[in-house]
């Protein structure tokens, strides 16, 4: 720790904090778990802490926040990872307070994020075995400063157990209930059911609804509520006609109340010899939203990106 200092308190969790800090001369994150913690709440956090730092010194993906350091010592349990700019959740607030009822994303920012999103959710699925994230959200998505979005927070991430596994034992097949944040947790998760990564898909729906919608998903509804009318009720979110039909199509099919449903991240289901269906966005999430950003912007992400890192050489990075 004496080569870490600790500048300013940039956010906090239930049981943690984060700081802006240098370690060796270097700008980074560090997240801090609270002293003030007692007994089983410093257990929790300690054991959520060893989780997020098992999963994230083994992943190496540019859409995934980057773990740089960590102590998992009593005296000083702390993780350095990269330092970002902001979350998304940052910039979807600003926009409520400052964009006078415009959405705070453009659209065309939307669909980036979203590519980006479903390119390291991708990614995590395809682990082996696969990593499940399971509190996706916009406050757990972060912003760096050329713009690029990453996935974070990976204290609640499960292994999936393997298909084996889960038929003979029961234990293995069993899946914490009500985990994740209540306005983005799918259905099955909230109804203590058995659930794969599909429910990563579903969080996804929600967040992707935000950033194009410019407010909440359930808006009028607290976070226990918001639940209760997906999981109880079977209500999503009322999509405007004047919404493109990729994106109406790719939203209800992702939030489907059937896991099963649910578009995979994967440019490919695993039965990728079956001929392909006219429905295409069904199996290929990620390939729709890199579609649709072409088609819609008349450029690719990656072109897009690299006319505005030219377009912004010299000039301080924006993200909205």
């Amino acid at each position: 720790m004496r080569d870490v200092k600790l500048l300013e308190k940039i956010g906090s969790g239930g049981f943690g904090d984060i700081f802006r800090a240098t370690w060796r001369g270097t700008p980074v994150a560090c997240k801090r778990i609270r002293a003030d913690l007692i007994n089983e709440e410093k257990r929790v956090a300690l054991q959520d802490l060893a989780i997020e730092v098992t999963h994230l010194q083994q992943l190496r993906h540019p859409n995934i926040c980057m773990l740089l350091g960590y102590s998992t010592s009593e005296n000083n349990p702390v993780m350095l990872s990269e330092l970002m700019r902001c979350s998304l959740l940052d910039v979807l607030r600003a926009g409520n307070v400052h964009g006078g009822g415009k959405p705070a994303l453009s659209k065309r920012r939307s669909v980036r994020y979203a590519v980006q999103l479903a390119q390291g959710m991708n990614y995590l699925h395809t682990c082996k075995p696969p990593i499940m994230h399971r509190d996706l959200k916009p406050a757990n998505l972060l912003v760096d400063f050329s713009g690029t979005l990453k996935v974070s927070d990976f204290g609640l991430a499960k292994l999936r157990p393997a298909p084996s596994a889960r038929a003979s034992d029961a234990k293995a097949a069993f899946m914490t209930g009500e985990t994740g944040s209540y306005r983005f947790m799918a259905p099955e998760v909230f109804r203590h059911e058995e659930y794969d990564e599909s429910v990563d898909v579903y969080s996804f729906s929600m967040i992707l609804f935000y950033m194009l919608r410019g407010m909440p998903p359930f808006l009028h509804l607290g976070g226990v509520d918001a639940a209760v009318a997906a999981a109880i009720r079977q209500e999503r979110p009322p999509i405007p006609r004047a919404w493109d039909e990729k994106i109406t199509h790719l939203l209800q099919a992702a939030w489907s109340e059937n896991p099963a449903s649910r578009p995979s991240f994967q440019k490919a289901r695993e039965a990728h010899d079956r001929p392909l269906s006219a429905h295409l966005w069904q199996a290929r999430a990620l390939d729709t939203l890199r579609e649709y950003y072409k088609a819609n912007f008349k450029a690719s992400l990656e072109d897009d990106l690299k006319k505005e890192a030219a377009e912004n050489h010299g000039k301080e990075c924006v993200i909205c």
